[in-house]
């Protein structure tokens, strides 16, 4: 993983562009150039949402990662899109989600922290609970999904860090 950089604009916009990437997203229409670009300068400067660029073992870009800190409850919210379709099922998310779990509860000092997820997002409610995330309840009709076209469930997941590294 590395920082964000503006130079990921373009990427990230494509993948923002294709729906089998964009249908478990909340963002599931692609922003403009220059919207992305104010989202990325936006990030690089906040200190409450931190966002990372994956990179596989050629330093290509094949997603991103980011947590949403509240420092008032000390609770983190999780994102991740592996935009780059040929780089799903290679472990790319597990590998940036157990080192972003750990910079979250070493670093930022989290309590406690969460993601939601599409219920019929089969693939990642697998990877969140293997990484020790626990299932907390669902959000009925919580999106309306621009690809489906249905009202989708959302639900919760989250780890604590008495749990953390049992």
């Amino acid at each position: 993983m590395r920082p964000l950089s503006v130079k990921d604009a373009n990427i990230f916009i494509s993948w923002f562009r294709d729906k089998e990437v964009t249908k478990y997203l909340i963002l599931q229409k692609a922003p403009s150039l220059r919207n992305e670009i104010k989202w990325i300068k936006d990030r690089i400067k906040s200190k409450e949402n931190y966002v990372w660029s994956m990179l596989n073992e050629n330093n290509q870009l094949v997603g991103n990662i980011d947590i949403r800190y509240n420092y008032v409850n000390h609770v983190g919210n999780f994102g991740i899109v592996i935009g780059d379709k040929q780089s799903w099922g290679l472990g790319y998310g597990a590998e940036a989600f157990e080192a972003i779990i750990a910079f979250a509860f070493k670093k930022l000092k989290c309590n406690r922290v969460d993601l939601f997820v599409y219920a019929g997002n089969g693939r990642a409610k697998k990877l969140y609970k293997k990484l020790g995330f626990v299932y907390e309840g669902k959000q009925r009709q919580r999106y309306f999904n621009l690809i489906t076209k249905k009202f989708e469930d959302s639900e919760i997941y989250s780890i604590l860090r008495q749990e953390y590294k049992k």
